[in-house]
């Protein structure tokens, strides 16, 4: 059959049709084919089905055994060593950090969704000291890649969400020196992200005539990384001759890297790492015959076609970390040559069957074409058998005979009769009996149950029976069964108490144990109450007293007779409500009058919190403290309980607005906002009542020096509820809210930065620059706040000198207009 080009050859195959002519392409791919076909391929999906199979003659079955890149969820990989056949070229692709040292690229824009670390991505930034990183927060594009590091993956000073291929300090600025380049080959579902290192030096005079040579490439779909490392010497001395190779998770607390390849002075040559995610598995596998039926999900399975050429598919089905599916299939075809089967069927137990027909079936052969050889000696191609017995058939066709037997077996169903229901007080013994008439007792087995459970050791013909219940019997020969049933019951006595009740017991009451179907007199009866046992109560009557479950049984020899009567004291219907909450501006009455009878003939005991209030005994209560009421209502002998809680309104609301800062002097007037109506102010600071401040607003004015946040509080009150909300008040740093005209960025908490913020919130910064004395920009910042210490752009230390600002404001402050201009001594000696 034509198979397909092997998937580790498909993007080279890409690549080299659209940038070669036809002869290079064709001596390339002949050479690729030569050397690459014997190592792993790239991390592509892929499955491959195995080779053709051909089956000989007798042979009717074989194992197919597929290959493919299994692969997990990103949130832990498998570290890999895989043979050196770098799958694209080292140059060719577009330019990053031209002779430029130690700087991140711009962001560069991924072909597809990339799972690292459990996390997608989109974008990543190549670093000029051979580092990918999807981490554009704390990696700035086109920012500084730092060189200096001697930890070890994992560790947070490192990168984060970093493939490290290997890195260390190169200098691609060194004139003459190879470019770092990335490009894109293949097509979705297997497009790869490629970044080359080829040939760069590394950093200073005395080391940069050796150099390195490494690729890093990302799959789509699977999210293998592999980094391939051409050239990396050891035998220079700067930064203890460190390099890394790995990758590390966003935070620095997981990463991967192989042996021996860890920080340190280690050389390579000609070697490569494959990192496999391999988290909880994101393939599918499966098996498909010729019509699309699944017939296996494990990567062999055992086939046994029965036409002449039958193609299998080996299918596996990759989810990406986005949710996309990649479906890849490949086919093998297994062919029999100059061979067929023979089938005459299965083993048979057959159940009142007078003959059986066997036909030995050819597959994949011409039955015109075969002779067949019963072990009876017929010698048609179906036989008719009508004993029991293994019967065997040599089918020839040209100069191969295949041989196949089957054995058959006659029986005939038992006859088995255990006969009607009985009811039974089991005066006498009941045996019951499943001899079949057709067969001697021993040649069967039997099986016993008792309404549906299987009875152990009952394994004979007949039973013993001594408790009630549904009786079943299983008989079986070989294939044939016969099962029947009988019920075994009580004889049927029947027992009344009358119906359901209700009593307040101002009589006594008496229950009597009807019997319905039998003479009393004959009968012992048991009564109980609740479940209990009543001792002493032998007759059929019983006086009671007290509400409760009355059952009686009545016995006759082994039968019973049972009956239940259900006795409940009288409702009293009452109804205190729902519980609420009130603040006891109104008057507040409960009421406990009975809905079915005249309040003024029940009694009343109200209590609060479990304490009875004396002299409170009518039906209504009325209240003026919070909680927990209950009443007891007397009718007779019947009562009735009911508890309410009330309590105060927890749901008012009073609001100051969110905690600020504000300028020395500077007078503000606080408001409290709530919905409730008729409610009373009370202002605090700092915890301490600010007395005649009973108004819902407050003119406040925070005076110099002031130290910490000054808390007001404002508590509202109606009736007995109240509500209460703060605000925290604060000075500015830069207390006298003018712009500092000395910086001294030595830590002491004081002047260490240009703290704008009050001029921020109070007009808006859209930017800042900064100007040495021969007018050069030295630092910009927009929406700037407080984030110049003396540095550059680049972060760098400015010299001791004289600087000068330009402030450009988004609106209109009443102090500095629209702009603000002026100068700013930095003193870095104190540091």
């Amino acid at each position: 059959m034509n198979k397909k080009l092997p998937l580790y050859l498909q993007s080279c195959f890409h690549f080299f049709t659209h940038n070669f002519k036809r002869k290079q392409f064709l001596l390339f791919c002949f050479l690729t084919v030569s050397f690459a076909s014997f190592s792993q391929g790239p991390g592509c999906p892929n499955v491959y089905a195995g080779e053709d199979v051909e089956l000989d003659c007798g042979q009717s079955c074989t194992d197919l055994t597929a290959s493919f890149l299994d692969t997990g969820e990103t949130t832990s990989y498998e570290v890999s060593s895989i043979p050196y056949d770098p799958p694209f070229p080292f140059t060719g692709g577009t330019p990053v950090s031209v002779n430029i040292d130690d700087r991140w690229s711009e962001a560069i824009q991924l072909p597809f969704d990339f799972c690292f670390f459990g996390e997608t991505y989109t974008e990543m930034i190549i670093g000029s000291n051979a580092v990918v990183s999807f981490d554009l927060i704390n990696n700035i594009p086109g920012g500084t890649c730092d060189w200096s590091f001697d930890e070890s993956i994992p560790d947070p000073n490192l990168f984060f969400t970093t493939i490290f291929g290997p890195y260390m300090d190169v200098d691609p600025s060194v004139g003459g020196s190879g470019q770092i380049n990335w490009t894109v080959f293949g097509e979705s579902p297997c497009r790869t992200m490629v970044v080359n290192f080829p040939d760069i030096p590394y950093y200073r005079s005395d080391c940069n005539f050796l150099t390195l040579t490494s690729q890093v490439v990302i799959y789509e779909t699977t999210n293998v990384v592999e980094v391939y490392v051409q050239d990396r010497p050891n035998g220079c001395t700067w930064n203890d001759g460190n390099a890394v190779l790995g990758i590390q998770n966003q935070d620095g607390s997981l990463g991967y890297t192989p042996p021996g390849r860890n920080t340190g002075n280690w050389s390579a040559s000609n070697e490569a790492w494959r990192f496999t995610p391999n988290g909880m598995s994101n393939v599918v596998f499966s098996w498909l015959d010729g019509a699309g039926t699944v017939i296996g999900t494990d990567p062999t399975v055992t086939v046994c076609p029965t036409d002449t050429s039958t193609t299998y598919t080996a299918q596996a089905i990759y989810t990406n970390c986005n949710g996309d599916e990649v479906t890849e299939t490949d086919e093998v075809t297994v062919t029999r040559i100059g061979s067929f089967s023979v089938d005459v069927g299965d083993d048979m137990d057959l159940c009142d069957a007078q003959s059986y027909d066997i036909t030995a079936e050819i597959i994949g052969g011409d039955p015109a074409d075969a002779t067949f050889l019963w072990s009876t000696g017929e010698t048609t191609q179906t036989i008719t058998v009508t004993t029991s017995g293994t019967y065997s058939v040599e089918v020839t066709i040209g100069t191969c005979t295949v041989t196949a037997s089957v054995t058959i077996n006659f029986y005939e169903t038992p006859l088995i009769e255990l006969g009607n229901d009985i009811a039974t007080c089991f005066f006498d013994p009941v045996i019951l009996d499943a001899t079949p008439s057709n067969y001697n007792p021993a040649d069967v087995t039997y099986e016993w149950s008792l309404d549906g459970t299987i009875l152990p050791g009952e394994t004979n013909p007949t039973i013993t029976a001594n408790s009630y219940g549904v009786y079943s019997v299983l008989v079986n020969i070989a294939s044939c069964s016969a099962t029947d049933q009988i019920t075994i019951l009580p004889q049927d006595l029947q027992v009344s108490l009358g119906n359901d009740f209700s009593s307040c017991f101002e009589n006594p009451v008496v229950l009597e144990a009807e019997a319905l179907d039998f003479d009393p007199a004959l009968a012992t009866f048991e009564w109980s109450l609740n479940g209990t046992i009543i001792p002493d109560e032998t007759t059929a009557f019983l006086t009671v007293t007290t509400a409760g479950t009355y059952t009686v049984v009545a016995t006759v020899g082994e039968c019973s007779a049972t009956d239940t009567v259900i006795i409940t004291l009288g409702d009293v219907e009452i109804e205190l409500g729902d519980d609420f909450q009130t603040c006891f501006d109104q008057p507040v009455i409960l009421d406990a009058s009975p809905s079915n009878y005249d309040p003024q003939e029940a009694n009343y005991e109200w209590s609060l919190n479990g304490t009875v209030l004396a002299g409170e005994v009518n039906p209504m209560l009325t209240i003026s403290e919070i909680g927990t009421y209950s009443v007891l209502v007397t009718v007779g002998n019947c009562t009735a309980i009911d508890t309410i809680t009330v309590s105060f309104r927890d749901d008012l609301e009073v609001s100051l607005g969110e905690d600020f800062q504000v300028c020395a002097n500077e007078p503000r007037t606080l408001t409290a906002t709530t919905a409730e109506e008729g409610a009373s102010y009370q202002w605090f600071l700092n915890g301490n009542l600010i007395g005649d401040e009973t108004n819902s607003t407050l003119d406040i004015m925070i005076a110099p020096e002031t130290l910490g946040a000054q808390t007001y509080t404002v508590v509202i009150s109606v009736g007995g509820c109240s509500g209460t909300d703060s605000v925290d008040i604060n000075l500015y740093e830069v207390g006298n809210c003018v712009i500092s005209q000395g910086l001294s960025p030595n830590g002491d908490g004081f002047n260490d930065t240009l703290d704008l913020t009050f001029l921020n919130d109070r007009a808006g910064i859209n930017k800042l620059q900064i100007f040495n004395r021969l007018g050069s920009l030295v630092f910009e910042q927009n929406n700037y706040t407080n984030q110049w210490r003396g540095q550059t752009n680049d972060g760098n230390d400015l010299p001791t000198g004289t600087y000068f600002y330009v402030i450009d404001l988004a609106g209109n402050d009443a102090v500095y207009g629209s702009q603000a201009t002026g100068w700013i001594y930095l003193n870095q000696e104190a540091n």
